[in-house]
């Protein structure tokens, strides 16, 4: 938080959870955020619960007026996705879903090449979120009534929001998707997408994979751009035709993207221009990812 920000209340389930954190911070601890509205008005809110209980939390934050930064995604499914969105615009409230990848420099440096037209006809986005934590497949992630899903739900809709900032609005999609036990969400998921405007994306997610890697890149005519978080730190890597790649030093790395993302929230609050995703963004992620668990065979569950 900036110096002249405050936080003011917080409000947990576990009560004894969020007595530590106020204290922490000077603030006031409350059992439910129906409890803290009664006796703090908040300027803005920020919601990082499990995303089944994004409907019922934001939306008591909006009827009351209070403006919303939500963990992704959105909703646990479609429906709740949905009518987020549909209340989001119906208040005209600032209302946004933390996809913390957009304030990532090298994402941001994508996104204006392609508007730009300076990678010549982009046609294909790549990215892998991928790694070894097997303690996911048995935590809340992969609990269906939770999470709604598992990896693509969780590291997926990361993926998909990123294509979309880079490269537009989704237009169709398809994956297949890998269970590793029962009654459980999937733990991996492989994903082609295609953009309204014709581009690809090729996008890998998984809780259970020896490699780790995390990057993404876009591939254009003319120019390609390609980022690697372990070893790119400030730095995108740039390939031209018949020429040796480059290396374009950014003016910051990956670590900055959480806070660009609360500096973007703090000045949409007061009107600026933002890179946030809107809830249309979210529940645009929400029926890609329904879209996706539809043609698997699965709606949020095991097949």
């Amino acid at each position: 938080m900036s110096d002249t920000d405050r936080l003011v209340a917080v409000a947990d389930i576990d009560t004894e959870a969020a007595g530590r954190f106020a204290e922490q911070w000077d603030a006031r601890p409350f059992a439910s955020v129906s409890d803290l509205l009664r006796e703090v008005t908040p300027d803005a809110a920020i919601v990082c619960t499990p995303p089944n209980t994004h409907r019922e939390i934001v939306s008591v934050l909006l009827q009351a007026g209070i403006p919303v930064l939500c963990e992704k995604p959105l909703a646990h499914n479609l429906q709740d996705a949905e009518e987020l969105a549909g209340l989001a615009a119906q208040t005209g409230l600032p209302a946004y879903v933390a996809y913390c990848h957009r304030f990532n420099p090298a994402a941001r440096l994508m996104r204006d090449y392609a508007r730009q037209g300076r990678l010549g006809r982009a046609h294909t986005f790549r990215n892998a979120f991928i790694g070894y934590a097997p303690h996911l497949t048995t935590a809340w992630r992969t609990e269906v009534d939770i999470s709604g899903g598992g990896c693509l739900m969780d590291n997926g809709s990361h993926s998909l929001d990123l294509q979309q900032f880079i490269l537009g609005p989704i237009a169709s999609a398809t994956a297949r998707l890998h269970f590793d036990g029962p009654g459980r969400g999937d733990v991996a998921a492989d994903l082609l997408t295609i953009s309204e405007g014709g581009g690809a994306g090729l996008i890998t997610v998984s809780y259970v994979s020896p490699k780790p890697e995390a990057r993404f890149e876009v591939i254009g005519t003319e120019l390609s751009l390609e980022y690697d978080y372990a070893t790119s730190g400030k730095s995108v890597t740039v390939y031209r035709p018949g020429a040796e790649p480059e290396r374009q030093e950014m003016p910051a790395g990956c670590e900055v993207r959480f806070l660009e993302q609360y500096r973007a929230f703090r000045e949409a609050l007061q009107g600026r221009p933002t890179d946030l995703a809107t809830f249309e963004d979210g529940l645009r992620v929400s029926r890609v990812i329904d879209e996706c668990q539809r043609k698997a065979g699965v709606t949020g569950k095991r097949p």
